[in-house]
């Protein structure tokens, strides 16, 4: 991670997320666990299609440098989103006590 302060914003966010969270009943947390963790996934899903899509340009001869730049920026900001889900969901599951066990569909899957 470039960002030196991204740790710190992730610190941050999971700190502003617990008096969310603490009101919540079981049902309620398992359903939001379910839905951060479909999400998640989706959310790593678009950070490894970035990063593919960048490292095939940095290889790529043709590529300008502008280009690469907006590629590395895309997956950078990919890979932030990725990453304050996953804070998301280690609030909720913490919260919940487990990690509740769900099919293999991202959520775009079932719209």
């Amino acid at each position: 991670m470039r960002d030196p302060s991204l740790k710190n914003q992730i610190a941050d966010l999971s700190g502003k997320l617990d008096p969310l969270i603490d009101p919540l009943d079981d049902d309620q947390l398992l359903t939001l666990a379910v839905e951060a963790i479909k999400e998640y996934r989706y959310l790593l899903q678009c950070a490894e299609e970035a990063h593919q899509q960048w490292e095939q340009a940095k290889s790529a001869p043709a590529t300008d440098r502008h280009e690469l730049q907006k590629l590395e920026r895309t997956y950078l900001n990919a890979l932030k989103n990725h990453q304050a889900q996953m804070s998301l969901v280690a609030s909720l599951t913490d919260r919940l006590g487990y990690i509740p066990t769900i099919d293999q569909k991202g959520p775009t899957d079932e719209k």
